[in-house]
């Protein structure tokens, strides 16, 4: 066999003559822009595979025909609603209870401690952490179990607040049902054991969390680039695996708001992959992606 014939025999399949839905650039280019208007989010050209990849689902839960007709019904008063499906397709809810354990240990060893004392003397001293972009709720229900455990009954002085763009994830960490295998490969046994348990289900084994848990954690709807309503300021902000999804000046905007709504020697957490280099006039780094608010 010759070359020539060799190279036409295994020609490459022309993707684009086999996809379910047709995907050109204009529609690529208008979800990518839409999506950094409303959220802030950069999407270049390397990541139009995988949108097409994880969009498909949406247009065949909505019966929708092509990627056309889908950028027409965002721009709907439907599709403020569809926008979160959007974000939520696109975006890696990656997270686990206890994910970066030294963030935990820190809360427990470090920051807990003298928080238990402040409540001694000062009844009416209240605790909070706020979990910014908590999706589907371990982050707070593990800085939860860790305030608990601690903290016993004084925790009653103690509040998280969990937002998130996504509508359905927050009504997950509301509910607090999670996957029993996952919960027992992550989750300490002391926690699990203290502040679960197991639930009859149609999706299988899972565990719940206990309402005192619950009762800590608010859940509540947030776009981190449009107003924050919250008053009074905080004692700890998580924000892991956040601003990855931002360009730097978004980063470096976000970075500085946190700062006005942290308590003096405030303390910030961040994901592994982030760091905040471009603002030293703010934080302290502690190491480890930890960081204080600095005077």
């Amino acid at each position: 066999m010759s070359n020539n014939a060799s190279h036409r025999l295994y020609k490459p399949l022309d993707i684009e003559k086999v996809r379910e839905f047709e995907w050109t650039d204009k529609d690529f280019k208008f979800l990518a822009s839409l999506l950094n208007e409303k959220t802030g989010i950069i999407l270049n050209e390397k990541k139009k595979e995988m949108m097409y990849g994880r969009l498909v689902r949406r247009l065949r839960a909505l019966k929708i025909e092509s990627f056309s007709d889908y950028c027409q019904f965002l721009q709907s008063p439907a599709g403020e609603t569809e926008l979160g499906f959007t974000l939520n397709a696109i975006t890696t809810n990656k997270t686990d209870f206890f994910r970066e354990m030294h963030h935990f240990d820190y809360l427990r060893e470090v920051i807990i401690p003298p928080v238990r004392e402040q409540i001694a003397h000062s009844p009416n001293y209240h605790f909070r952490i706020w979990s910014a972009g908590c999706s589907s709720g371990q982050e707070p229900y593990s800085a939860a179990m860790v305030m608990k455990h601690s903290l016993g009954n004084k925790v009653a002085n103690c509040k998280i607040l969990a937002t998130d763009l996504d509508s359905n994830m927050l009504n997950a960490g509301k509910k607090g049902i999670y996957d029993a295998e996952k919960c027992r490969e992550t989750i300490p046994k002391v926690y699990a054991s203290s502040y679960m348990k197991r639930v009859k289900s149609s999706e299988g084994d899972m565990m719940e969390m206990s309402e005192e848990l619950k009762n800590i954690i608010s859940f509540k709807q947030l776009n981190l680039l449009h107003e924050w309503p919250m008053q009074g300021k905080f004692d700890v902000i998580f924000c892991r695996n956040v601003m990855i999804y931002f360009d730097k000046e978004t980063q470096d905007n976000l970075v500085r708001r946190y700062a006005q709504y942290l308590k003096p020697e405030g303390i910030l957490f961040i994901g592994h992959s982030e760091s905040l280099l471009s603002t030293p006039d703010v934080f302290k780094c502690l190491g480890k992606t930890i960081y204080r608010l600095l005077p």
